[in-house]
């Protein structure tokens, strides 16, 4: 089974969202081994340059993105797909032997340039923009809706 992270620029702070995201990890981590990686976020001050503020973040992001696995950078500009078809993305992996897989979620601002340009792949969960927060919530819930089909029970409809 493919080991997955979650990396995400800055903290969740909402506690509805913190209660799902530990609902989900339990969930997932009964399939699989998933980790989240958090990545310190950059303050946002007046005057200060968001192509900067993305930089710096997003040097942080490469360096904990792994060794010898494929990565995927969340946007709302990337690749929508529906969950069939992530499923089909996730089960190609498996057969290939992809050991890690990691999913990138920037902050406020998004991620850097370099870290959409340098991603095998870039997703949108939505062409609505959707905070880091409900971000990792709802990539949570498809990776587990995806695991769950995986072992053959019955949470996928």
């Amino acid at each position: 089974m493919i080991k997955l992270q979650l990396i995400i620029v800055g903290k969740l702070k909402e506690n509805f969202i913190i209660l799902g995201v530990q609902e989900y990890l339990k969930r997932i981590n009964r399939y699989a081994e998933l980790t989240v990686v958090p990545v310190k976020e950059e303050r946002i001050t007046k005057g200060a340059p968001e192509a900067l503020i993305k930089e710096k973040e997003g040097e942080r992001i490469l360096k904990k993105i792994p060794e010898n696995g494929f990565w995927v950078a969340l946007d709302r500009m990337g690749r929508e797909m529906d969950s069939r078809q992530h499923f089909d993305f996730l089960k190609v992996h498996q057969e290939k032997g992809t050991k890690k897989m990691a999913y990138i979620i920037g902050g406020p601002l998004g991620l850097s340039g370099e870290v959409l340009n340098r991603a095998p792949m870039v997703l949108s969960l939505s062409r609505m923009t959707l905070n880091h927060e409900m971000s990792s919530l709802v990539l949570l819930e498809q990776l587990y809706r995806y695991l769950n089909f995986a072992a053959g029970e019955k949470y996928h409809k």
